[in-house]
């Protein structure tokens, strides 16, 4: 009977055993799956999540925050969660880029993203140099407003016309108040290389960076008249213009009774068959070969113009006035070079 009793109590205690066991092993399987604390920083807030989610990713699911390729996370979306990680999402980021004088366009970037990775996609993009003129290693913020204006250097060659000089030669050679072109200027050429620079579209500077010499310049000389009438001068200078050189024969008169037969009293005496007063330099001359005007000039008498005549003085012949008849005898007769200056 005590043995029956013995094994009661033993299936009894089992069957205890076997309820109540399960309800222990449970209460402390519950105590040990108490859920991670995860903090998350986002869009400028921190919160503290306790998850249940295996993943960074069935995470942010949870919580309701979407990223995409462009928004930056501290984790990759696989890695498995632990208490007291702290997760940072770094949006992207929304900002806008202007060129030269465009619209503004709306771009974006990962957090992180500098201006000069942007100046460089913008320049991949347009094919074309662009500059920024503020901080380049500055991270880029929303609502940022970066305008880059377009750099482009273009060389190119040109045919330049040089000027000539203007040289006015004061010479004895030619008779007052007459000048004479002795050289007429030649613009000369040269060849330039010239790099213009462009700035936002619009020329900024340019450089001659090259040139070569195709023709020098020629430059202009006038020869500008500084003798007086009856002054000498070299024939056979360079700056001595004339028209054509004449032999002729030559005398000379002066003004008194015995060359004019005009006395000293007379209102006539000393005026010449054009009207001018006599001087040295007046010659008569026969106006059929030598119109009244012609300036000439005579060999050993200097300049002169053909302001009378006289009934001796036929064809070829000259009649040069002297101021007194001593000296106009002297003269006598003789063959000498003229030259008609016009």
């Amino acid at each position: 009977m005590h043995r029956i009793r013995a094994v009661c109590a033993v299936l009894g205690f089992a069957l205890v055993a076997t309820i109540l066991l399960p309800l222990v092993v449970f209460d402390f399987t519950a105590a040990d799956e108490d859920f991670p604390i995860v903090t998350i920083h986002h869009s400028g807030q921190v919160h503290q999540h306790e998850t249940a989610a295996q993943t960074v990713g069935e995470l942010m699911q949870t919580v309701g925050i979407i990223t995409t390729e462009l928004d930056r996370v501290s984790y990759p979306s696989g890695a498995y969660i632990y208490h007291g990680m702290e997760i940072r999402v770094n949006p992207a980021i929304r900002f806008y880029v202007a060129t030269d004088s465009n619209a503004p366009i709306q771009w974006t970037v990962r957090y992180g993203t500098t201006v000069a990775d942007i100046l460089a996609q913008v320049q991949d993009r347009y094919d074309k140099a662009f500059l920024y003129t503020y901080e380049l290693d500055r991270q880029v913020a929303t609502r940022d407003r970066l305008q880059f204006t377009s750099w482009r250097s273009r060389y190119y060659t040109e045919i330049v016309e040089i000027a000539y000089e203007v040289i006015q030669n004061h010479t004895g050679a030619v008779r007052y108040g007459r000048t004479h072109a002795r050289q007429r200027g030649v613009p000369g050429e040269q060849e330039v290389t010239v790099n213009v620079v462009y700035i936002g579209g619009y020329e900024d500077s340019r450089t001659i960076t090259e040139t070569y010499m195709i023709s020098v310049p020629v430059d202009a000389i006038y020869d500008i008249g500084t003798a007086q009438l009856g002054a000498l001068t070299n024939p056979n200078a360079p700056d001595f213009h004339y028209v054509r050189r004449v032999r002729m024969h030559a005398t000379a008169y002066c003004a008194c009774i015995l060359c004019t037969g005009r006395p000293a009293y007379s209102h006539l005496s000393g005026v010449t068959a054009s009207g001018r007063r006599v001087q040295h330099g007046i010659v008569a001359v026969d106006t059929s070969v030598i119109p009244f005007g012609t300036h000439l000039y005579v060999e050993g008498y200097g300049f002169a113009v053909a302001a009378d005549r006289g009934s001796a003085i036929v064809g070829y012949s000259i009649d040069l006035f002297m101021y007194n008849h001593a000296d106009a005898l002297r003269f006598g007769r003789r063959d000498l070079n003229v030259w008609i200056l016009n």
